[in-house]
């Protein structure tokens, strides 16, 4: 079956720096899918190629949506597939639009409990799988520890209370300039950053030796799998300090076996943090190889997550 991924954004050009965790995951899916990958309008003008499988990326307000239902129309697709990462994803503009013009229903990959959150009547299918794992890898040479402990990404509304418990003078924040105002105004006095640098085995994230994972206030309650954070601390080599609501999502995860261990690297706020730091800073390798030890399974897991994708996809 001929495959192809669809994430194109109006502003995108054959220039763009795919830096974005969406797009990295796109890159990666395009490669264990042996799939060809669109992700600027140019590349679909005059695109005479057949497919039998579409799956659309994440998509933003954003997303193209004039030529894009052309396309799909013109390819011959049979099956659309959404990927949806994450609860507060909008519906995909481009995908709504191929959809209702070329007469298609759509099944959607989800990372998080299916039920959870309903797509409309052209959604025919949810599958739960954990789409994560694609950026799951083996852990880089373990570079120079020049810094303590980050958090890195755009601002949430869901976590502003957790950002302003944390995000204050040790700990750095990695983020846009113009997230950094919205962090600012909400009361985080952090070390700030720009955005980090994703380039393989170039990550910014190596100069760190410690990564700190919070999440939504939805998520407590609503089980989503493990953060690509998690396993790009992973290949990083940092040790993760979880904050304390996260426990639900860690007992649902892979690495809800290590509990009693995970239980020395649970926060509450940012004076526990540091005092963790602390501690661990005594003897981080220590640290690093128990939390490396809870990862031994990472890439069997990914690989059975594969099979499943490409068994859902290409089921008749």
């Amino acid at each position: 079956m001929k495959i192809v991924l669809l994430d194109i954004k109006v502003r995108t050009t054959a220039k763009s720096k795919f830096t974005a965790i969406n797009m990295r995951n796109i890159i990666l899916l395009q490669k264990e899918l042996s799939a060809d990958c669109y992700y600027f309008t140019q590349q679909l003008i005059n695109n005479n190629k057949k497919y039998d499988i579409a799956i659309f990326g994440f998509g933003s307000k954003f997303s193209e949506v004039n030529h894009t239902p052309k396309f799909i129309i013109n390819s011959g697709v049979k099956k659309i597939f959404w990927i949806v990462g994450e609860y507060e994803q909008s519906m995909n503009p481009s995908l709504f639009y191929s959809c209702k013009k070329a007469g298609i229903d759509f099944e959607v990959l989800q990372n998080f409990n299916v039920g959870a959150k309903t797509f409309g009547n052209r959604c025919i299918k949810q599958h739960f799988i954990n789409l994560n794992l694609l950026i799951a890898r083996r852990a880089n040479d373990i570079s120079e520890k020049k810094y303590n402990c980050i958090y890195y990404g755009r601002w949430r509304p869901g976590r502003q209370k957790y950002f302003k418990e944390y995000l204050k003078e040790e700990i750095y924040l990695s983020t846009s300039i113009k997230n950094m105002k919205k962090y600012n105004h909400a009361g985080c006095r952090s070390k700030y950053l720009d955005t980090i640098n994703w380039q393989e085995k170039k990550e910014t994230l190596n100069l760190f030796r410690y990564s700190l994972y919070i999440e939504d206030e939805y998520t407590h309650k609503v089980f989503n799998n493990l953060a690509n954070r998690w396993y790009e601390s992973g290949f990083c080599n940092n040790v993760v300090f979880f904050d304390v609501n996260c426990w639900n999502t860690i007992r649902k995860s892979e690495i809800a076996y290590f509990e009693e261990q995970i239980k020395d690297y649970i926060v509450t706020d940012y004076g526990s943090l540091q005092t963790k730091i602390e501690y661990c800073n005594q003897n981080f390798e220590k640290h690093l190889a128990i939390q490396k030890s809870w990862r031994m399974a990472e890439q069997q897991l990914r690989s059975e997550m594969l099979s499943e994708l490409k068994k859902i996809i290409c089921s008749e």
